[in-house]
């Protein structure tokens, strides 16, 4: 600070010098002698203040370093030649580069996440349609519901970034251990036996897993491979696919847009002071984006697969069946297209085809189905999660476009499975080949992007029992089973840019009375259900 002044008062010393020996006279009676005299006087006032600043400098040289004494984060107090200085210190405004600090091989990072809190009911109606006994504890009887409602929270926690030479990577940590479920119930780990002991407010089930961990690469041009536990890089809808499920394996895919025809350009704008502003880009009349993603999920590996020995065998459909030692691979082919008509409208298809390949250890047993007319619920509740007899064709389709200034999409997706005469076989129902469709038709309104925004959708879902694999299929709307068709309604609003509230409600009916409503039923465990009824109330808070 203090040499800050010295070079102030230089600086001011030589330009008044400076303007006193370039000065000009302004009269024309100025005589010489005059102009001797006021430079004369202008090089004895340089000279001494030259002497001062030389004895400053050399004070200063010989002074021992200043002693400064701290006082709060914002105050520095400087002590020198007797004289106290006080200079304030203003905090510089953190930027990015000072919050984060990032490896080199790192060019682009961001945290992001959200938690939900949740209120939710599932309900399940049986029907029996033959005798029944008088039920026993825990026996279902004749029009007889089994009901849940439980408090819920969700936490997820995600990183991602990209790296040098076009590489990238993610990971997100989520709470459940469950593949289609992220939640935790409140109260649910009380019991003795449950992690740490059980008691009230027990953190048994309060746990953190990896929900996703990948790294992929994007140096060649359209071009993007990952590989992983991924999000789904398929375009696909919840009645083929829980939103929460994270394959792992490989994915391959490539886009390119195609733009075709534009508007004219818009005229210049100009400024106040008469600049030219850029305006916005013209618009083309057509987007074609043009994709195509491929996947080799792992879907259940062997171990080993070459075991010491003669190979285990396992009961299977009344008999005895060697253990698979093969891996079980799920493949997905997809192709797809989206037209975009700038301020109009969109339309986007992406036909997919899924084939399995191998058993794998645990999904080793093939389907087997029961016959509803038993009154033994064990005739119902034999396997309905093999993967034997599946080769899924699926077809997701949207179409939106604005109305009264509201986006409105009208969405949709089908579904058939090519080998639905041998998996109904398998089942011992071979007469119900037939039952290998499923299909969703539904109509969204809004769109939450800020504050006060909201959105509707309503649909309706049909999945017979040999349309879809059950492992894969949405467990909350139609309780994760198949041989279901109902309706779903979702309501959300948008309280901030990060936080909304969403209300959810679903009712479905058993659609085919001759077969059961197979599945993975986790919340309600009732087969065959004759009607389902879902309910949330969630609050989402996004950062």
């Amino acid at each position: 600070m203090l040499i800050k002044k010295i070079s102030l008062r230089a600086a001011g010393v030589s330009l008044a010098a400076t303007v006193l020996l370039s000065a000009h006279p302004l009269r024309a009676q100025s005589s010489d002698n005059a102009r001797i005299e006021k430079l004369e006087h202008a090089v004895e006032l340089l000279q001494k203040q030259n002497t001062e600043l030389k004895a400053e400098v050399s004070s200063l040289k010989q002074h021992p370093a200043p002693h400064v004494t701290a006082e709060g984060p914002t105050k520095t107090e400087i002590n020198y030649d007797g004289k106290t200085y006080v200079e304030k210190t203003v905090p510089l405004e953190k930027s990015s580069a000072d919050k984060w600090k990032l490896s080199t091989s790192t060019t682009q990072m961001e945290l992001y996440g959200d938690i939900r809190l949740r209120y939710q009911y599932n309900g399940g109606e049986t029907k029996s349609t033959g005798p029944v006994a008088a039920p026993g504890s825990g026996i279902a009887g004749t029009s007889d519901w089994q009901e849940r409602e439980r408090e819920r929270y969700r936490l997820r926690l995600g990183l991602r970034g990209t790296l040098l030479d076009d590489w990238f990577f993610g990971l997100r940590l989520e709470t459940s251990a469950n593949s289609r479920s992220t939640n935790v119930t409140f109260g649910d780990d009380t019991s003795s036996s449950s992690a740490g002991g059980g008691g009230p407010f027990a953190k048994g089930s309060d746990v953190v897993y990896v929900g996703q961990a990948y790294g992929g690469y994007k140096g060649f041009p359209d071009f993007t491979f990952t590989a992983g536990r991924m999000p789904n890089p398929l375009v696909t809808t919840r009645m083929v696919w829980d939103p929460d499920i994270n394959p792992e394996g490989l994915a391959e895919q490539w886009k390119h847009t195609f733009v075709f025809g534009g508007e004219p350009p818009p005229p210049p704008v100009f400024s106040k002071d008469g600049k030219a502003v850029a305006g916005p880009p013209p618009q083309p009349f057509l987007k074609l984006d043009l994709f195509a993603n491929f996947a080799q999920f792992v879907y259940d590996d062997a171990n080993p697969e070459n075991p010491l020995g003669a190979r285990a065998t396992t009961g299977a459909n009344g008999g005895i069946q060697l253990v698979p030692n093969t891996d079980a691979f799920l493949c997905a082919w997809q192709i797809g297209a989206r037209l975009n008509f700038p301020h109009n409208f969109y339309f986007q298809l992406a036909p997919t085809l899924y084939n399995y390949t191998g058993n794998g250890d645990t999904f080793n047993v093939h389907y087997v189905g029961g016959d509803p007319h038993l009154t033994n619920a064990d005739s119902l509740a034999t396997n309905q999660t093999g993967i034997n007899s599946l080769l899924v064709f699926e077809l997701p389709a949207e179409f939106g476009w604005k109305a009264w200034g509201l986006p409105m999409r009208l969405y949709g997706d089908f579904a058939t499975n090519f080998e639905a005469d041998q998996r109904a076989t398998a089942a011992g129902q071979s007469g119900q080949g037939s039952q290998r469709y499923a299909y969703t038709l539904g109509l969204g309104v809004g769109q939450l992007k800020k504050k006060n925004d909201w959105q509707i959708d309503v649909w309706y879902q049909h999945a017979e029992q040999f349309a879809l694999d059950p492992n894969l299929i949405d467990d909350d709307w139609f309780n994760g089973q198949l041989n279901m068709h109902g309706v779903g309604v979702t309501a959300a609003y948008n309280l901030s840019g990060a936080v909304n509230l969403t209300l959810n409600y679903g009712h479905g009916w058993w659609y085919n009375h001759n077969l059961g409503t197979g599945g993975s039923n986790l919340a309600i465990a009732i087969n065959p259900t004759d009607q389902y009824n879902f309910f949330t109330a969630d609050l989402n808070v996004k950062f």
